[in-house]
């Protein structure tokens, strides 16, 4: 699942990770998303920081309590002191910094066994 205000960001990175076979669910802020109960499987979230309404620390912590097993990773631009220790308060979050380079998403989602499933016309 995919989150972020910034559609140009969030389509293009969308499209990737559908061409290397995830499958991926994008919205543009929590407000946005269905009740978590109906999302069915995910492997990974990969979030903004900065949202419209709901940031992305509030949303994960929502998000992680009732889907513990789902793995985090919040992309951001503007690494903070203050989101550094929160970031080391949730062992279910890893970050990158905006701009990243794909395969090191593609690694971390590797290493967190994010991997896709095959991808059925």
């Amino acid at each position: 699942m995919l989150l972020d205000d910034d559609d140009d960001f969030r389509t293009a990175l969308a499209e990737n990770l559908r061409d290397d076979g995830f499958r991926v669910l994008e919205f543009r802020a929590p407000s946005h998303l269905p009740a978590f109960e109906e999302l069915g499987d995910i492997g990974a979230v990969i979030t903004d920081d900065q949202m419209p309404g709901e940031d992305g620390l509030t949303f994960t912590d929502r998000f992680h309590e009732k889907k513990p097993e789902v793995p985090v990773v919040m992309v951001t631009a503007f690494m903070t002191q203050y989101l550094e220790a929160q970031l080391r308060l949730r062992q279910f979050m890893r970050v990158l910094r905006k701009p990243f380079d794909y395969e090191d998403l593609l690694d971390l989602l590797r290493r967190l066994r994010c991997l896709p499933s095959p991808v059925r016309e």
